[in-house]
């Protein structure tokens, strides 16, 4: 069998390999082959039978769950543990139909499909459910004639849960779709994505973000939405970092702590229709990789993982309960994960009490790195790490998979643990009591118009300035007579919404040119010109470019990166599957910029991004440059509005920005040898733009500050606090942040590290007091040489500010 990786990350490469070697039959609309396996008839659920968290000291489920495992056959049982991606489109080969055909996934559910050949032949039992089945397109990479609209989403899942149903056992399908900044089923919401949302520096802002984004896909039949990532985004080179919000643990944290209970509802209720499973990934880290490529192995010892990455995990596992994960890709250490008990079940399960379903996407990795000699070892390493569930459609966890119970390999006790977790989960979604929708409902909250007003807040908390020279922003619409709009990301509105979006959106999503438009009106005139692509070398547009930036009394420049198209857009430059080597803007856009600039016309630089980028010659010679990240439906608007003054710019930066590739890895918060170093031969060694940097309308005065107790025990707590005042002619936002030192310990720290973030509105020459709890047992804990998260006795400089180098205000605070 052809064991060719076929997943989200690498379906399109791989599905026609599959579909010959993987598929040998595919039946549908004809009665089940008597030879195969059967099923015995499950009696419906008794009133009144136990919850799903009613599980035994030992580990077993409910009585539901134990009554159905009894009557499962080893094809029942491994059927529940395929949620493919995409299905059927791996086994017809149809690179044009992605999702197959309705008969296709119909055989599916019904448990007519036959997988592998000769003596390995198997005929699964009825399937476990879809992964991503609402996007028809893969994100773009296909026109589909009829795309289907939120009802029809709806009737569509309703139609096969009424199939499972009708099938002898009667088990709920499990629909997992992606959810990295909204539901990707046509007309939902999209909302700005990845760092754009970690820019906001708001966690209550993401948890309402969040909550609707749960709200939709429940609404059309989805229970658990996955690529809600909890990782850090530690090098820009890496395209997947597009999901991540921050480099900064104690930021992420803050933000999965926030979305998880939006997600999962109040008390982890996920039988209400405003509930889905919140998948976390990609557990426990894929980045930072060697050489920024994506599965490549990740250097890092034990205790710079558990100082660094693991507090956004604690906080999503054990504190927030988050029920779902995916399997990092990447060997760790040494440690393939998808093989790892040490990560899946010692530190997932035993120590973090993760009580979900950890889904799989690459167990052909370890065979790839050599760990494992055949499919059938695969099978059973990845069964006994914990992998419940496989999205690839990968015959390591389908016929070689029975193959190894039947041998021997694997163990199934282990097959009825996996399936054991996965029907709880099903029981705790109230699947069993009711799989259904409502169609109506479906039509009525998918993009409704709250969903369309947090869109755009959240898009214009996003936006950064990070240079504003001679206060040239905001524009003055009554001043402003002409604006020359440039660029390739200027007229695009698609390309502002980012990896992993609904498609197509069905519903508006403007441009900044055709925002700028409505907004301005005949007040102001717009010219645009597109000067060049995002890739290539065409400078065919650079003359117009200029004639349009020297007839006006300002250019808008707006570059960056392209995101649409899906995976099979060979201009695609961020997102998955596309890793850079280099920072620097793609194409002939870096000229564009320059030629711009020639006119002597004052020159504003957009940037469509993310990533951080290396942009020295535009933070030299440009007077102003804003990041827009990748805003979303409403992007095109809050860039607009941000330009002209109706909305000031509230983002920070979440992650650093480099002056050069050669300087990564580049985050606030290096040790303190790094931290310090003097320049390097050819440029300085510090960022070109720090962490927490980003510049409002007004200007901001830090002072006061104070303690309410300035000595401390190890388990103890105080407040700090610092007056703020507003020292400008405008009301504006201030993104207030505390820092901490650790001024003596046992083991090298980072010299800073952000414990605290308040987001204040100050009127025009108002004083506040901004407040921050310090706790020492969650903001001074260090990862000790023995491994152990500890407090250690000493001192600590507490530094608040608005930017990783811009602190203003520094006490003292003694830990005894």
């Amino acid at each position: 069998m052809d064991q060719a990786k076929i997943s989200r990350r690498a379906l399109m490469g791989a599905a026609a390999a599959s579909a010959a070697s993987t598929a040998a039959a595919v039946t549908t609309g004809a009665a089940p082959d008597q030879a195969a396996d059967q099923a015995t008839p499950a009696p419906d659920p008794a009133p009144g039978s136990r919850p799903a968290s009613d599980r035994q000291a030992d580990g077993s489920g409910s009585s539901r769950v134990e009554a159905l495992l009894a009557r499962m056959t080893t094809a029942d049982k491994i059927a529940q543990l395929n949620v493919p991606v995409c299905l059927p489109q791996e086994l017809i080969g149809d690179p044009t139909n992605p999702t197959g055909t309705a008969e296709h996934r119909e055989a599916y559910v019904r448990g007519w499909t036959v997988v592998g050949t000769g003596t390995g032949r198997l005929r699964l039992g009825p399937g476990g459910g879809f992964f991503g089945l609402v996007d028809q397109t893969l994100f773009g990479s296909f026109e589909v004639p009829h795309p289907l609209t939120p009802r029809e989403q709806a009737e569509q899942h309703n139609r096969l849960q009424g199939l499972a149903r009708e099938t002898a056992l009667g088990i709920p399908l499990l629909q997992i779709s992606e959810g990295t900044h909204g539901s990707v089923g046509p007309g939902s919401t999209i909302f700005p994505e990845g760092p754009a949302l970690g820019a906001t520096f708001d966690p209550d802002l993401i948890g309402q973000v969040y909550a609707a984004v749960a709200r939709e896909a429940r609404a059309v039949g989805i229970h658990a939405l996955s690529t809600i990532t909890a990782e850090l985004n530690r090098d820009p080179r890496y395209g997947r970092g597009i999901w991540a919000f921050s480099e900064d643990p104690y930021l992420t944290a803050a933000m999965v702590g926030a979305l998880v209970p939006a997600m999962q509802g109040a008390g982890n209720d996920l039988t209400s229709d405003e509930s889905v499973v919140t998948s976390l990934v990609t557990f426990p880290m894929e980045s930072p990789n060697v050489g920024g490529l994506e599965t490549s192995s990740i250097e890092i010892g034990e205790r710079a993982f558990r100082q660094t990455h693991l507090e956004p995990w604690r906080v999503g596992f054990t504190e927030a309960g988050a029920l779902m994960t995916e399997a990092s890709e990447q060997t760790i250490d040494g440690l393939v994960v998808h093989g790892s008990r040490t990560y899946l079940t010692d530190l997932l399960r035993d120590e973090l009490r993760f009580d979900g379903v950890v889904i799989g996407n690459d167990l052909h990795g370890l065979i790839r790195e050599h760990v494992a000699g055949t499919a059938q070892e695969a099978a059973a390493l990845g069964l006994a790490a914990g992998v419940d569930i496989s999205l690839s459609w990968d015959g390591i966890y389908l016929d070689r998979l029975a193959a190894a119970v039947r041998e021997g390999r694997a163990d199934e006790a282990l097959l009825d643990r996996a399936v054991r977790r996965v029907l709880t989960l099903k029981e705790r979604l109230g699947l069993f009591e009711n799989p259904y929708v409502d169609a109506a409902r479906a039509e009525r909250v998918v993009n409704c118009a709250p969903h369309r007003a947090l869109a755009l807040r959240a898009a214009r908390e996003s936006t950064v300035l990070l240079k504003n020279e001679g206060g040239l922003l905001p524009l003055a619409a009554d001043r402003v007579r002409t604006v020359a709009l440039i660029g390739p990301d200027a007229d695009d509105g698609l390309n502002l919404l980012g990896d992993y979006s609904a498609y197509p959106a069905l519903h508006e999503t403007p441009s900044i040119r055709e925002a700028l438009t409505r907004l301005l009106g005949d007040r102001v005139r717009v010219r645009y010109e597109r000067g060049c692509d995002v890739t290539g070398t065409d400078t065919s547009g650079f003359a117009a470019a200029r004639a349009a930036a020297q007839d006006a009394d300002v250019a808008v420049v707006v570059v960056g990166e392209r995101t649409r198209g899906g995976y099979l857009s060979p201009d695609r430059t961020d997102g998955e599957l596309k890793d850079t080597a280099s920072l620097a803007l793609t194409g002939v856009q870096q000229q564009l910029l320059e030629e711009v600039h020639a006119t002597g016309t004052p020159t504003v630089a957009v940037l469509v991004t993310g990533r951080a980028l290396a942009l020295p010659w535009a933070a030299a010679h440009l007077p102003a440059l804003l990041v827009a990240w990748l805003p979303g439906e409403a992007g095109g608007r809050a860039v607009a509005e941000v330009l002209f003054g109706t909305t000031e710019p509230t983002g920070r930066l979440p992650v650093t920005f480099p002056r050069d590739v050669g300087q990564l890895p580049l985050t606030y918060d290096q040790k303190h040898a790094r931290a310090e170093a003097g320049p390097y031969t050819d440029m300085p060694s510090t960022p070109l733009y720090a962490f927490g940097s980003g510049h409002g309308y007004t200007t901001f005065r830090h002072s006061g500050i104070r303690l309410d107790d300035t000595h401390i025990t190890r388990d103890g707590r105080t407040r700090l606090h610092v007056d703020i005042t507003n020292t400008g002619g405008r009301d504006g936002t201030e993104v207030v942040q505390l820092y901490v030192t650790d001024d003596r310990a046992s083991v090298s720290l980072p010299r800073l590290r952000l414990r605290g973030v308040a987001k204040r509105r100050v009127a025009a020459g108002e004083r506040v007091t901004v407040s921050f709890p310090v706790t020492a047992a969650r903001d001074l804990t260090l990862v000790d040489e023995r491994l152990r998260t500890v407090v250690e006795p000493g001192t600590f400089t507490l530094g608040v500010g608005s930017a990783a180098d811009r602190l203003h205000q520094h006490i003292s605070l003694t830990v005894s």
